[in-house]
């Protein structure tokens, strides 16, 4: 049995494949019958098919995947006839997308939640229900289950269940704050306070404030953006709302200009921020912050301890990402596993399932760049194991409940990849002012909604 995977010199997971050229890689593991009866669960003679993708650079977390998919499942079903291939980030969608949409494999994938709507709202994916799954959906973010209904939904079946849920936080370097006169105890408080920090920080110490990512076609710029936005009270659709329907498109709103307008501001003004901002990412801004050029930054946990492990003697601070006006918020972000409709392997994907989402395993699946979506994982001893590798996990804890979901519409994945990072380098170009830029973007999503 042999599984290969490619290599990234890149520091965070989403950026860090994008690009890269799909990990390679199946393994099948053959048994006798399945636990249902026939060779793949109850439907008859197929493996049961799952596919993921590489949490790459995360090497513990590489290494959690491989134990799980190679040994752990297998162990426990000795009998099951199993194969699985695991994905670059950047190739799972689009093969996954040709391959069911051409009634072909996998019986079982694994989703970014920007991915899920695509699949659920086409009815490609089978129901699960809590009896299926074993596990009571009061363990889980509603923000999560939100994503595995139809339409974006706040109640209804479940077409898929989460398996890991995460939030980013802002993370300093305390060196700098010191030189630059800042306290060194904490992070700006209000995202005013991070331009203005950001600006004197440039000022004092010749270094950047703040890493920008802008990059057009990138997932990661509104990512950043987006907790600005929605802080000015500025939303993409209605995911602001309590139960959104996800119709109304909400973006040429005063609060998306403000936030374009402290992007240019910082841009093109107070030059607060890197003049690669336009083309970086998010590996680009922790490179950056780990050589001391970068005094802030938005990422996950991981983030920060691969900084320390590169720069041991970087003294690092995090806290809470800025509030707006009208709320703090951040991006909720995490995966689901979805379930093929009509797969002759239902029983063996139900008991693959259930296998991921034990506390113990979706705990180690989460690795260090994420957090299990089962919360009964965060009271096992994998996360004890877990929180001895990470740094700065309870303050992204802090900021789940201030979790907002990405579109949860089919046409998602355009909208926050392109039209949102569009918008902004219109802005950081001059190409157009702030209000006719979220005009623009209003217009464009019109467009894509049909």
């Amino acid at each position: 049995m042999t599984e290969t995977r490619s290599e990234t010199r890149l520091l965070t997971r989403r950026n860090m494949l994008a690009g890269s050229a799909g990990l390679a890689g199946a393994a099948l593991l053959a048994g006798c019958a399945g636990s249902g009866g026939g060779s793949a669960g109850s439907g008859g003679g197929n493996a049961l098919d799952v596919w993921d993708w590489s949490p790459a650079p995360d090497q513990w977390g590489e290494q959690q995947q491989t134990t799980f998919y190679s040994k752990t499942f297998p162990a426990q079903y000795p009998h099951m006839a199993f194969k699985y291939t695991i994905f670059g980030y950047t190739d799972m969608l689009p093969k996954l997308t040709v391959s069911w949409r051409g009634g072909s494999v996998p019986d079982v994938a694994r989703l970014a939640i920007a991915w899920t709507p695509q699949f659920v709202n086409e009815g490609l994916t089978a129901e699960i229900t809590p009896a299926d799954l074993g596990v009571p959906l009061s363990n889980y973010w509603p923000q999560a289950l939100q994503s595995v209904r139809k339409n974006g939904a706040s109640s209804g079946p479940l077409y898929g269940i989460p398996t890991n849920n995460e939030s980013m936080m802002l993370i300093y370097n305390k060196d700098l704050f010191k030189a630059a006169g800042l306290d060194p105890s904490h992070g700006p408080a209000t995202w005013q306070e991070l331009v203005s920090y950001a600006k004197t920080i440039r000022r004092k110490t010749g270094k950047y404030g703040y890493g920008m990512v802008a990059a057009q076609n990138n997932g990661n710029t509104p990512y950043r953006f987006c907790p600005m936005m929605w802080g000015y009270g500025g939303s993409i659709f209605d995911e602001l709302s309590k139960v959104p329907a996800w119709h109304k498109v909400g973006i040429n709103s005063a609060g998306t200009v403000t936030a374009l307008e402290l992007y240019d501001q910082m841009y093109n003004q107070d030059k607060s921020v890197q003049p690669s901002a336009l083309s970086d990412q998010e590996s680009d801004i922790d490179t950056l912050f780990a050589k001391g050029e970068v005094a802030m930054m938005i990422d996950h946990p991981n983030a920060a301890a691969q900084v320390h492990q590169l720069q041991p003697g970087l003294s690092m601070g995090a806290d809470m990402i800025p509030a707006g006006p009208v709320r703090r918020a951040s991006v909720f972000g995490g995966s689901n596993l979805v379930i093929k409709a009509g797969t002759p392997n239902l029983k063996s994907a139900i008991d693959f399932i259930r296998s991921y989402e034990s506390p113990s395993n979706d705990t180690l699946l989460s690795g260090l760049g994420s957090n299990p979506a089962n919360k009964a994982g965060f009271s096992s001893p994998a996360e004890k194991t877990r929180n001895t590798k990470l740094l700065f996990n309870d303050v992204t804890l802090k900021m789940m409940p201030y979790g907002v979901n990405v579109p949860l519409v089919p046409q998602g994945s355009q909208i926050w990849n392109q039209t949102i990072p569009s918008m902004i380098q219109n802005v950081l170009t001059k190409a157009m002012p702030p209000k006719q830029a979220a005009a623009n973007a209003e217009s464009q999503i019109h467009q894509i909604m049909g």
